[in-house]
């Protein structure tokens, strides 16, 4: 069970780009260079809403002290293919647990 990384273009500025890594233990990272921007969240933490841009990604920050967010808008394509990277690693994450409950 590895984590996965992916880039996508954001689709205000094709130009810039966003990296996003998925970790096997349930949180994304996201961070967008350009910007200087970078956030942790837990899967349970983030959303998808469809707007007339694309695809809006909302990742919350757990964090009592200073809760942020970050919202990028991503193709559809781009976050399809994000939500099956996500799908396969909590199958993943759930098939290990599986296994070691045994």
């Amino acid at each position: 069970m590895l984590a996965r990384k992916c880039s996508y273009a954001l689709q205000s500025d094709a130009a810039r780009h966003v990296n996003i890594t998925i970790n096997p233990c349930c949180t994304i990272n996201v961070e967008i260079p350009d910007e200087k921007q970078h956030i942790v969240s837990e899967l349970d933490c983030m959303h998808f809403k469809l707007t007339g841009k694309g695809i809006l990604l909302v990742c919350n920050e757990k964090d009592a002290d200073s809760p942020r967010s970050l919202r990028i808008h991503l193709s559809r394509q781009d976050a399809f293919e994000l939500c099956e990277h996500i799908d396969d690693l909590i199958e993943e994450h759930e098939q290990l647990m599986s296994s070691l409950s045994y």
